[in-house]
């Protein structure tokens, strides 16, 4: 099991890697135009495989975290305060897997649906959705239980995601155009989710010697703050390229006439 692990781990940093920069491709390319499906197709895939192998990596710890980490676990001065942590964090990371595999996921299906909304609706995405308020809600308990105010914010985070994308799911009816926005919406919240790993990981040594253990969190939180800007940025800009709000204000006018 430690050894399927490690191995899960090794393409999970990997593709990881590789996704840090596909994700750059499509956005800068021409929409709709032949560098920008190949390139987004590329992404899609690879951070599927990053959640998925996220995924694994989790259930692994979960289910046994003393044969993934044999050396930790006898090395711990407390052995259950260990295994507790252990899972713990096991778990926050497979709601962020389950937040990234969710966005990537509904964000190919409605490009693929655009207005008919058919695929979102199999069973799969409906298990994704579920998945991810699931983990949410139980992740928001261990922060609520423990103090920890990184889980409580990502859990709200993938709360707010899941409803968001359940509320376009099942919406009797949709706006003009809205499938762009919500492509557009869904693939950059899947970049904002590989862009808070590497700043995890790898961000807060680089900030460590200056804020101390404030770099943990703003590691965490900076990357989402960031995307969420960028993000509010770039779907005002495309509702009013696309008419998507127009559309639907004059639909709303013809309707009240």
């Amino acid at each position: 099991m430690q050894y399927l692990h490690q191995f899960s781990l090794v393409i999970h940093i990997i593709v990881g890697s590789c996704a840090l920069l596909l994700f750059w491709a499509p956005i800068l390319a021409k929409k709709g135009g032949k560098m920008h499906n190949l390139s987004g197709k590329a992404y899609a895939y690879s951070m599927q495989t990053v959640s998925l192998t996220g995924i694994l990596c989790c259930a692994l710890v979960l289910t046994d975290p003393i044969s993934v980490y044999p050396e930790a676990y006898l090395q711990a001065s407390n052995q259950a305060d260990f295994l507790n942590s252990a899972r713990e964090r096991a778990s926050f990371l497979l709601m962020l897997s389950f937040l990234v595999l969710a966005s990537v996921m509904h964000g190919m299906r409605v490009l693929k649906d655009k207005a008919s909304r058919l695929t979102v609706k199999r069973p799969d995405m409906l298990f994704n959705y579920f998945a991810l308020c699931a983990s949410a809600l139980y992740v928001a308990y261990l922060g609520a239980q423990s103090g920890q105010v990184l889980y409580l914010a990502f859990s709200i985070i993938s709360m707010i995601v899941a409803i968001k994308m359940m509320r376009y799911t099942f919406a009797h009816t949709v706006k003009p155009r809205q499938w762009i926005i919500e492509h557009l919406s869904a693939m950059i919240g899947s970049g904002i989710g590989v862009y808070t790993a590497f700043s995890a990981v790898g961000g807060r040594y680089l900030l460590v010697e200056v804020l101390g253990e404030q770099a943990m969190l703003l590691a965490w939180l900076a990357p989402s703050a960031l995307g969420t800007l960028g993000l509010i940025v770039a779907k005002r800009k495309y509702q009013q390229r696309y008419q998507v709000v127009v559309k639907d204000n004059l639909a709303r006018q013809a309707a009240a006439s």
